[in-house]
C-alpha cells in the first residue's frame, strides 16, 4: 500500500530501494521512517486503484487526507481499503519502533464535505464485476467506493460468490425501508445497515462476513 509510511522511499537513491527490497520491504519501511520524520502528510486519495499502484482497475474515493502521524494514516487508509492493518507489517512494525498509532477510535477522524458528488468516472470490468452485486442511487464516490473495496477483499478471499442480496448505497434510499444490507447513514432504513458516511471497507466487512 504506497501511501505515508512507503512514500519516504521516494528520499533515497534507487540502489537504496533496490536493497530495500532485498530486505523485505516491510522493516527497512518502517526503520526508514524513524530516521526521517513526517510532519505533515497530504494524501490524494481522489482516485486509487483496486489492485495495482499504476493504474488499470481506479476505484473513486474522492477524499484528500491530511494528517500529522504517518502510522495513524496509513491504518486508517487500510481501513479505508478493507484491511487491518496487522495485513500491512510494517504499519505495526513503525508502531511498535515509536514511529506513530495505529488508529484506535474513529473519533481520531475529522471528516469535512460529507455527501459531495463529483463526477463519475467509468468503470473499468473489474468494477463493473463486482458491481453486480449492488443497488446504487445517488451514491457518494467516497461511500461507494468502500463498498467496492470490501466487495473486492471478499473475492480475494474467494467468498464473494456466497453473497446472495443485493447491497444498497446511495442519498436516493433516505427515509426508504426496505430488506436487505444497506451500506452508510443513508440507508439506515433497511433491516441491516452500515452506518458511516462514509463507512471504510473494513467496517463493511465485517457487516457482510456475518451474512456469508
Amino acid at each position: 500500500m504506497t501511501c505515508a509510511l512507503k512514500n519516504l522511499k521516494g528520499c533515497i537513491p534507487n540502489k537504496e530501494k533496490r536493497r530495500f527490497h532485498t530486505m523485505g520491504l516491510h522493516k527497512p519501511i518502517a526503520y526508514l521512517n524513524k530516521a526521517v520524520k513526517s510532519d505533515l502528510i497530504i494524501v490524494d486519495g481522489l482516485v486509487g486503484d483496486l489492485n495495482f499502484e499504476e493504474g488499470g482497475n481506479p476505484v473513486q474515493m474522492d477524499r484528500i487526507i491530511l494528517g500529522f502521524d504517518p502510522v495513524l494514516v496509513d491504518s486508517y487508509v487500510a481501513n479505508l481499503m478493507g484491511y487491518d492493518e496487522k495485513e500491512i507489517p510494517y504499519i505495526k512494525i513503525a508502531e511498535q519502533i515509536g514511529v506513530g498509532n495505529c488508529i484506535a477510535s474513529k473519533e481520531q477522524v475529522n471528516e469535512l464535505n460529507e455527501n459531495n458528488n463529483t463526477q463519475k468516472i467509468p468503470y473499468s470490468r473489474e468494477i463493473e464485476k463486482l458491481s453486480k452485486y449492488v443497488k446504487e442511487k445517488d451514491a457518494c464516490s467516497a461511500c461507494y467506493g468502500s463498498l467496492i473495496h470490501a466487495l473486492a477483499r471478499l473475492d480475494e478471499k474467494g467468498i464473494l460468490r456466497r453473497l446472495k442480496t443485493k447491497l444498497f448505497i446511495g442519498q436516493g434510499y433516505k427515509g426508504i425501508k426496505g430488506e436487505g444490507i444497506g451500506v452508510g447513514n443513508c440507508t439506515r432504513g433497511f433491516t441491516q445497515n452500515v452506518q458511516g458516511c462514509p463507512p471504510t471497507a473494513k467496517d463493511i466487512l465485517e457487516v457482510l462476513e456475518k451474512n456469508l
